[in-house]
């Protein structure tokens, strides 16, 4: 799977030292150019899509492959309060599923408050 930067969302998380990307990607792939993200080489992309999660622009994306979806689907991930909200895209961008599911720092703090 790869990831995919929509360079008209993406505005490189201005105002940051780092982009939110490059601040979470354990293998230190991203990097700015121009005001926008760049990876520098995909092939060595984990797969974790960390980076992905963290886009507070969701400019970020997982392409699946043509054995999961001939048609070019997407998930996009965004994190907001305490819950991770993903959709499922169709190559037109038209959301096919939302799924969301509670972060699992908060599940944590929950059941040792109980």
């Amino acid at each position: 799977m790869t990831v995919r930067i929509d360079y008209i969302l993406c505005n490189g998380c201005r105002g940051r030292a780092e982009g939110c990307c490059e601040e979470i990607c354990p293998g230190y792939l991203f990097y700015r150019e121009n005001g926008k993200a760049v990876m520098r080489e995909p092939s060595d992309c984990w797969d974790c899509f960390a980076c992905v999660k963290a886009c507070p622009r969701a400019a970020l994306s997982v392409e699946l492959p043509f054995q999961i979806s001939e048609v070019k689907h997407r998930l996009i991930a965004r994190i907001k309060n305490n819950r991770i909200n993903w959709q499922l895209l169709d190559s037109n961008g038209l959301t096919l599923v939302k799924y969301s599911i509670q972060n699992r720092n908060e599940k944590s703090k929950n059941s040792n408050n109980e």
